[in-house]
C-alpha cells in the first residue's frame, strides 16, 4: 500500500462488483474447448469460482495484492502459451501481465519479473519494452523504479524444480501471478484447450506455484479455459461443463482464482481495481498504449490461437474487443471518482434550477405542451 493513502475499499468493491461481470461475458466461440460447445463455458466456471464467495473475485484479487505488496517488492508474473500448429506463444496471457506490471509498477512501485520458457523469454522483454519497462538482470532492475526482469521456466522437471527454489529465495516475491499458463492435468501432462498433448514444449508450473505456496507467498491464478494454474479450484465443474475437461482439468491450485472470457481482461479488471482502490485512474494504461502493446505483440510473433496468425488478435477477437473492455474500466473508475472529460456536458451544472423554482419550470412546460398537443390534433380534424 502507498504510505500517504488509505486505499478506498468500498470504491474498488463497487468498481470490482461490476468489472467481475464484464470481463466474465462471453463473447466469442472459437479457440481452445470454447469451440467445441455452444454452451457459455466462461460463465460456469466464473459462477463456479464465485460459488460461496462474498467477494467479487477480481475484488479479492487486488485487495490482497495491496495487503501484501510494499514498495519495491517483487511480483512474478508468470506466463506464455506455446500453441501447436504454429509453435509460438499466444497473446493471451503476456499482454495481461506486462499491462498490470506496469499498473502496480506506477502504483506500489513494484520490480516485476516475467517467468517464462526459455523460447519466450525474448518476446517478453520486447513487450515489457513497449509499455515502458526496461529488462535487465534481477539485482539492477531492483535499484531503479519502471525496470523488470525475465527469468526461464525450465521445461525439464528436474531443472523447473531446481529454478523454483532459486527464484522463491533470490527474488522473495511478495506475490506469484499466473495469467493464462497452462497447468498438469492430474496424470501430469499438459494440454491444450482442445486436449492436444503439450507436455514437452511447455514450462513445468506446477513446481513454481508448489514452492510458492510452500513459502506462504500470495498466489494468484487468472484463467478462462479449464487448463490454467489456479483452475485446480473447480476442476469437478471443468469436468463437467467443458468437453475436454477429463484431459485438460488441472488440480493445481492458488491462494485465489480469477476467471475471465479472456486471461488478460482479468488481469486488466484487477488492475483497474487497484487504480480505483488508490484514486489513481490515471494508471490504468491508455488506449494508445493498448494499441501500442498488440502491435508490439504481433511484431515480436505473439499468436491469435484460433487463426495461428500473428494479427493483433486475441482468442478470436480482434483488437477493438480488449480496447472497449479497457475503456470501459476506465470509465468505471472515472465516473465513479466524478473525473469526466472537461468538454463532457454532463459535468457542467444543471442551471435550470437556479433560474426558475423547478415546480414552477414543469407546469409552466405542462402548459406549453398541453397546447401544443391539442393544436396539433386540433389540425388533424380540419
Amino acid at each position: 500500500m502507498t504510505d500517504t493513502f488509505t486505499p478506498d475499499l468500498d470504491l474498488a468493491y463497487a468498481v470490482a462488483d461490476s468489472a467481475d461481470r464484464l470481463v466474465s461475458v462471453q463473447v466469442f466461440m472459437s479457440g481452445g474447448s470454447a469451440e467445441l460447445t455452444g454452451a457459455n463455458i466462461t460463465r460456469e466456471l466464473y459462477d463456479a469460482a464465485r460459488a460461496g464467495r462474498a467477494e467479487p473475485l477480481i475484488y479479492t484479487a487486488a485487495k490482497e495484492l495491496l495487503d501484501r505488496i510494499k514498495p519495491r517488492d517483487t511480483v512474478v508474473f508468470c506466463t506464455g502459451f506455446f500453441d501447436p500448429p504454429s509453435m509460438i506463444d499466444e497473446m493471451d496471457g503476456p499482454l495481461g501481465c506486462v499491462a498490470l506490471a506496469r499498473m502496480l509498477c506506477v502504483t506500489l512501485d513494484i520490480t516485476p519479473v516475467f517467468l517464462t520458457e526459455v523460447a519466450n523469454m525474448e518476446r517478453m522483454a520486447g513487450l515489457a519494452a513497449s509499455l515502458g519497462l526496461e529488462v535487465l538482470d534481477y539485482e539492477l532492475a531492483r535499484t531503479t523504479p519502471f525496470k523488470a526482469a525475465v527469468m526461464p521456466l525450465p521445461i525439464d522437471h528436474e531443472r523447473a524444480k531446481a529454478e523454483a527454489e532459486r527464484l522463491c529465495a533470490e527474488c522473495a516475491p511478495a506475490a506469484m501471478i499466473a495469467v493464462e499458463k497452462p497447468a498438469p492435468c492430474p496424470r501430469g501432462r499438459y494440454h491444450t484447450g482442445k486436449g492436444l498433448d503439450v507436455t514437452d514444449t511447455v514450462g513445468k508450473v506446477d513446481h513454481v506455484f508448489a514452492e510458492a505456496r510452500a513459502r506462504g507467498i500470495l498466489t494468484i491464478g487468472i484463467g478462462d479455459g479449464g487448463n490454467e494454474v489456479g483452475m485446480g479450484a473447480i476442476l469437478d465443474d471443468i469436468l463437467r461443463v467443458v468437453p475436454t475437461g477429463n484431459v485438460i482439468g488441472t488440480p493445481v491450485e492458488t491462494d485465489l482464482l480469477v476467471v475471465a472470457a479472456i486471461a488478460n481482461w482479468g488481469a486488466y479488471a484487477i488492475g483497474a481495481t487497484i487504480a480505483a482502490a488508490l484514486h489513481m485512474p490515471e494508471a490504468i494504461h491508455s488506449l494508445e498504449e493498448e494499441r501500442r502493446l498488440t502491435g508490439t505483440a504481433a511484431s515480436l510473433g505473439f499468436i491469435d490461437p484460433a487463426t495461428g496468425l500473428a494479427n493483433g488478435w486475441t482468442d478470436g477477437t480482434p483488437p477493438v474487443c480488449s480496447e472497449a473492455i479497457l475503456e470501459l474500466l476506465r470509465q468505471m473508475v472515472l465516473l465513479r471518482l466524478g473525473r469526466m472529460n472537461p468538454q463532457n456536458p454532463l459535468q457542467i451544472p444543471k442551471k435550470w434550477a437556479e433560474r426558475h423554482d423547478p415546480n414552477t419550470t414543469v407546469a409552466l412546460w405542462a402548459d406549453h405542451l398541453a397546447r401544443k398537443e391539442a393544436a396539433y390534433f386540433a389540425g388533424l380534424s380540419d
